[in-house]
């Protein structure tokens, strides 16, 4: 693990803040050692937590009903626990944070780790059952307002997940601070990192999925990179029990995308950086493309031809502009119309995060409430 040491950064002397909501989500505002965080989100999680482990244990049971697999709560506490020692070599901080969270919220690593991995599992168990659907935008500065460049990361997560959703906000006594969008703390789907760094990930489902990372805990480990090229590293960490697509953004409009199956990692092509890149929950390198399951997601390749064509005529975009490609605004067509929706997206169950890794902004809005866009800046 590197170390960060930065002048811009000196280490933070703030307190822990009292739970908010952006954009309609609750804030946790951690504080310290990897441990004192862990703690914190913890305690501010725990009944969330534990609600959440069981019902992933059910719903990984019934999956696995459909695999071929057979593996009792014994064996999979096992696996779980086999986990713990790859990923705390990837990220030791990470891990002593999800050590004490555990502890903390009265559950075992292992109920943690089923929730910070879960779709991996899923591939790395063979079961019959499609990526939570995401969609990726990377916009270049001649497609903003702003001049800057942009990640645009639409979630549309399964409902009965929407009361884990989980903004956490860390301040690390030795490390960039960070925000990412979570389950209760765990699995993180997007986040921005005070040393400039913004970074998203499409889950895909794979066949190759075997024992070693979690493409989660590599995307976790992104926020505590001191630079770029750190992360770029990191995010190909391998092998890995499942498979994703994982972009990075950076301050200067530097930016990466690679597809991980569980053993192999390949840096998708970028002839164009000016040009917008789109991604959803499908793999588009060959040979990742031989590893994806049969169970795929069928809305995927629609999600991403609709989202390219308006991406690629986008000029000026507004955070507000684009939040109503999703159904969640109102500012898109002639006469403030909402935009035509493409199969797989419900303005209901999207939470959408846009990211200025410049100005260090992140901008969120979760659908299915009456919450604004509303942002908050690292």
């Amino acid at each position: 693990m590197l170390a960060f040491s930065h002048p811009d950064y000196p280490v933070p002397t703030l307190v822990s803040a009292p739970l908010d909501l952006i954009g309609g989500i609750p804030l946790i505002t951690a504080v310290g050692t990897p441990r004192a965080i862990g703690e914190a989100i913890g305690a501010r999680c725990k009944p969330r937590l534990q609600v959440l482990a069981q019902y992933l244990r059910e719903q990984l049971a019934s999956a696995m009903t459909g695999s071929g697999h057979r593996i009792t709560a014994d064996s999979l506490h096992d696996h779980l626990q086999a986990i713990a020692l790859p990923l705390s070599r990837q990220e030791p901080a990470l891990w002593m944070e999800i050590e004490t969270m555990a502890r903390v919220a009265e559950l075992t690593p292992g109920d943690l780790l089923l929730i910070h991995g879960f779709g991996d599992l899923l591939s790395h168990y063979g079961c019959p059952v499609p990526p939570m659907r995401s969609s990726l935008i990377l916009l270049s500065g001649t497609n903003t307002d702003t001049g800057e460049a942009r990640l645009v990361h639409a979630w549309h997560l399964d409902p009965a997940l929407f009361p884990y959703l989980t903004l956490v906000r860390r301040i690390p006594s030795h490390g960039p601070a960070n925000i990412t969008l979570t389950l209760a703390g765990l699995h993180p789907v997007v986040g921005l990192s005070e040393a400039g760094i913004s970074a998203a990930s499409n889950e895909i489902r794979v066949t190759d999925g075997s024992e070693g990372q979690f493409t989660t805990h590599l995307l976790a480990s992104v926020f505590s990179s001191p630079t770029f090229e750190d992360a770029a590293q990191r995010i190909r960490k391998g092998p890995r029990h499942g498979g994703a697509a994982m972009h990075l953004l950076s301050a200067s409009g530097q930016r990466l995308s690679v597809e991980v199956s569980g053993q192999e990692a390949e840096v998708l092509g970028d002839p164009n950086p000016q040009s917008p890149r789109v991604h959803t929950t499908h793999p588009v390198n060959v040979n990742i493309l031989r590893w994806s399951a049969a169970t795929g997601d069928g809305t995927s390749k629609g999600r991403l031809a609709h989202l390219a064509s308006k991406a690629i005529e986008a000029r000026g975009l507004t955070t507000s502009q684009c939040t109503a490609w999703f159904g969640l605004g109102t500012e898109d067509g002639p006469n403030g119309q909402r935009a035509y929706l493409p199969e797989g997206v419900d303005p209901r169950t999207t939470v959408l995060t846009q990211i200025d890794p410049r100005s260090r902004t992140l901008t969120l809005k979760r659908g299915g409430t009456p919450a604004p866009v509303e942002s908050i800046q690292l």
